[in-house]
C-alpha cells in the first residue's frame, strides 16, 4: 500500500502507463468517418428546376426567333411555301454608277457634277467625259494633276486614282453615269473597253498630266478595240 502510493506521488499527473498495440490504436482512428469537403454539398432541388426551366426557355426563344439553324450560310432567305418567288434582279449599269459617284466623285464634283469653279472642274459637257471617255477611264484609273484650263478656269490640282479600289465594272459605270447624267447625253462605256485600257496603260506609273494624257492616248489608240462607246451587256 505504501509503495503504490510512492510510485503514485513520483509520477506528477498520476498517469498510468499503457502498453497498447498501435495496430490497436490506427484501427480506431479508421473507423472514424471522413469528413465532408467543403464545396461540395449538394444543392437544393429547386435551383435545379430553375436551371432545367431556363435552359428549355432559352432553347425555345432560340428556335422561334432566331430564324433558321443551318450549314447553309449562303441561303439568307427561303420562301415560305405558296409565296411567290421572283426571278434575279438584274443588274443596273446606271444605277450602280450613280451609288459609286456618290461614294467616291460627289465629295469633289458635287451632287449636281458642277464641281466648284477654280477648284474642281465640272463634268457638265466636259469634254474628256463626253466626246473622249477614253481619258475618263485613263485618269480615273491613275489619277490627273497639273495645270488644266477648263472653261475660262484654271485647275491646278490632284485628283487621285482609284484603280486599285475600283473594277473594271465599277469604273464603267460610275463613267456611264456621269455621261449620262447632268445633262450629259452620251451612251454608257462596257468594262471590255476599260479593261482593255487598263491592261495597255499598266506599266503607267503616276498620275497623267494634261500632256501626258495625251502622248499615252497617241500611243494606246492603235491598240484598241471597237469603239469608245460600246455598250455595256
Amino acid at each position: 500500500m505504501a509503495d503504490n502510493e510512492k510510485n503514485q506521488n513520483n509520477k506528477p499527473f498520476g498517469d498510468e502507463e499503457r502498453k497498447d498495440s498501435i495496430f490497436d490504436i490506427h484501427t480506431a482512428a479508421l473507423r472514424e468517418a471522413p469528413l465532408p469537403e467543403e464545396g461540395n454539398e449538394r444543392g437544393p432541388v429547386w435551383m435545379y428546376v430553375v436551371i432545367v426551366l431556363t435552359l428549355a426557355f432559352g432553347f425555345f426563344y432560340m428556335g422561334r426567333y432566331l430564324g433558321e439553324v443551318s450549314d447553309r450560310a449562303h441561303v439568307l432567305f427561303t420562301a415560305p411555301p405558296g409565296a411567290e418567288v421572283t426571278g434575279e434582279v438584274e443588274f443596273d449599269l446606271l444605277a450602280e454608277g450613280q451609288r459609286i459617284y456618290t461614294r467616291v466623285c460627289q465629295a469633289c464634283h458635287q451632287a449636281n457634277g458642277e464641281g466648284i469653279s477654280g477648284v474642281f472642274p465640272s463634268l457638265v459637257g466636259a469634254e474628256w467625259v463626253v466626246d473622249e471617255p477614253d481619258y475618263a477611264v485613263m485618269l480615273t484609273i491613275n489619277g490627273l494633276r497639273g495645270e488644266l484650263v477648263r472653261e475660262r478656269a484654271v485647275y491646278d490640282g490632284v485628283m487621285p486614282g482609284f484603280g486599285n479600289q475600283l473594277d473594271d465594272l465599277d469604273i464603267a459605270a460610275v463613267i456611264s453615269y456621269v455621261r449620262s447624267s447632268f445633262g450629259n447625253d452620251a451612251g454608257e462605256i462596257s468594262e471590255d473597253r476599260v479593261a482593255q485600257i487598263r491592261e495597255l496603260t499598266a506599266d503607267k506609273s503616276g498620275a497623267y498630266t494634261a500632256e501626258t494624257i495625251e502622248e499615252w492616248i497617241t500611243r494606246i489608240e492603235p491598240e484598241l478595240e471597237g469603239s469608245a462607246e460600246a455598250v455595256s451587256e
